[in-house]
Order: structure tokens, then C-alpha cells, then sequence
């Protein structure tokens, strides 16, 4: 049996781990050099760290409920309007629950215990509250939100569905694929052809997921104020012609910077676009990754050396 097979079987399974269907996953990137599969992977075993996005189906809808009490009142799992509590945190999506845990710590089992919805602590934000649900006599005692356990439950089976497409996919487009060796990453067309079916069957389309930061150690070297050496080096990183002259005329705007590192506005949107063209697909590389490696060259330009 080839290790696709394997892995979609995996997909197929209702008994086998998802953590050990995405182990196999991680050898599968490491054998498809595919640092897009690789950069999810790590992070759905790993978890997603705080200042990450997170995939569209960790994002979950909370209904929000707070206590109250006065001397003479007391109000139990009062219902409070998402729209209101978002324009009181300033937060448009403060009622979205962007779920980070490793996949790992999903106990289909004990979720399954859970009567009716999982509870969300919120008793930090409370004072926010204070005079717009009741008037300011009433002390609120406790504010949470509230999620479905399906859909914390549905995580694992967005995963596996998306790892059943992805093999599919390569299995379709690559019939001999199966084996690994009937394709080889550095021929013709087939590792952007990877991150194409990557972007299609896992990554949805949506350019807003963030790769981990594995192939962020660069050893590349720029010399202070060497343009010629800043723009080989991000040509040979597969940084398109166009984007590297975008890049240029934005650093003639922004020649210097300060000894906090800090990069000018512009250079930072460059390096925004080329990160969104990473999630992408169009730039070839895990997005952290290749983020990692642009920073590193232009703070090597500007004579901050990593």
C-alpha cells in the first residue's frame, strides 16, 4: 500500500487519530518539499500561536450571557447582543472564538459529555458592560460566551477532510504519485503544482493562513547599502523581478532606519503583499518562512545584519 493511500485511508478512518493522520502528513511534506503542507501541519499539531490566524474552520461563532445582581435583582445567563459587545470592545470580530489548541487536546469523548455548549471565561472584559445591558446599579458578576460542542468537534473533521482532498487530489493529478518517487518536487511545474492543489483542497483559497517559522534561518549575507546583493538574493528566493523593483523604490523612499529595526511603512506593506502572495501559492514558500528570509535581507541592506 503507498503512502497516500495510507493517509487517505487515515481520512477515511473513524478509529484513527487525527494527530496520526497529520504525523504521516509531515513526512508526506518532507518528501513533497512542500513547506505550505508542512507550515499547517506543524501548527494543527502544534497549535497556533496568539498572533497567528487561524484556518476558517477554527473560527466559531459565540453567543454571549452575563450574571447580574443589585439588592433587589438578580439576573441569570442573560442573553447580550453580539453587535453590542463587539462595538464595546472595538473588536468587529471579538464574538469569534479563534480556536488555537493543538488538535491533540480534542477529546471527541469528553466533548461528547458536554450538556448543551462550552463555556468561554470572559469575566475580564465585564466592565465593559457595566451601564450598557443594565443600569449602572446592576454589578455584573459574570460574563462568558457560549460555543456549540459540534463545532469544536467539526474541527477534526475539517482536517481530515481536507487531508482526503489533498491526497486525492495528488493521486488524480499524479496517478503514479503513490509511491512519492513517481514524482519528484524539483521537476517541471510540480512543486508550484503542489501548492496549487495545497491552496485549493486545504488552504480553501483564503490567503489568510500564516506558515509557521521552521525554514526562517537564513544564511544569506548582505552588505550595508548593496542593492545589487539585496535583489540577487531575493531573485534566487524566487521573489518575482516585479516585486523586487517594488521593493527598491520603496526602500529610496525609506533609505534608512533606526537602531530599533523598525522598517519604514512602506517596506512593511511590501512585506505584507509578498506574505499574502506566499499564502497564496504565487511565492512559493512557507509564508512565516519566506517572510523570515525577506526581513533578514533588507535588514542586512540597511545594515542590521540578523
Amino acid at each position: 500500500m503507498g503512502w497516500l493511500t495510507d493517509i487517505q485511508n487515515d481520512a477515511l478512518s473513524d478509529t484513527t487519530p487525527v494527530s496520526t493522520m497529520l504525523r504521516k502528513c509531515m513526512v508526506l511534506a518532507h518528501k513533497l518539499d512542500s513547506n505550505l503542507l508542512e507550515d499547517w501541519v506543524t501548527w494543527e499539531l502544534d497549535g497556533y500561536p496568539s498572533d497567528a490566524s487561524v484556518p476558517p474552520y477554527r473560527r466559531i461563532p459565540m453567543n454571549f450571557k452575563i450574571n447580574a445582581v443589585n439588592s433587589a435583582w438578580q439576573v441569570t445567563g442573560h442573553n447580550v447582543p453580539q453587535l453590542l459587545v463587539n462595538g464595546l470592545a472595538r473588536d468587529e470580530e471579538f464574538d469569534i472564538l479563534k480556536y488555537r489548541p493543538a488538535i491533540g487536546t480534542i477529546d471527541p469523548d469528553e466533548i461528547k459529555k458536554a450538556k448543551g455548549v462550552l463555556t468561554v471565561n470572559l469575566d475580564n472584559y465585564s466592565f465593559m458592560l457595566v451601564g450598557k445591558v443594565f443600569d449602572s446599579r446592576m454589578n455584573i458578576t459574570r460574563f462568558w460566551g457560549e460555543v456549540p460542542p459540534s463545532h469544536i468537534l467539526g474541527i477534526l473533521d475539517a482536517v481530515k477532510n481536507r487531508v482526503l482532498k489533498f491526497v486525492l487530489a495528488l493521486q488524480k493529478e499524479y496517478p503514479k504519485a503513490d509511491s512519492i518517487e513517481g514524482f519528484k518536487s524539483e521537476q517541471l511545474g510540480v512543486e508550484k503544482k503542489v501548492s496549487q492543489i495545497f491552496n485549493t483542497t486545504i488552504n480553501g483559497g483564503n490567503a489568510n493562513v500564516v506558515g509557521t517559522a521552521h525554514n526562517s534561518t537564513v544564511s544569506i549575507t548582505i552588505n550595508k547599502g548593496n542593492l545589487q546583493e539585496l535583489r540577487k538574493s531575493l531573485l534566487d528566493s524566487g521573489v518575482a523581478e516585479e516585486d523586487v523593483k517594488d521593493l527598491e523604490a520603496a526602500i529610496a523612499e525609506e533609505p534608512e532606519i533606526g537602531a530599533d529595526k523598525q522598517l519604514g511603512p512602506k517596506v512593511k506593506n511590501w512585506l505584507g503583499r509578498m506574505a499574502a502572495k506566499a499564502a497564496t501559492g504565487a511565492w512559493n514558500v512557507g509564508i512565516a518562512a519566506g517572510t523570515a528570509l525577506a526581513e533578514h535581507a533588507i535588514l542586512g541592506y540597511y545594515g542590521y545584519p540578523g
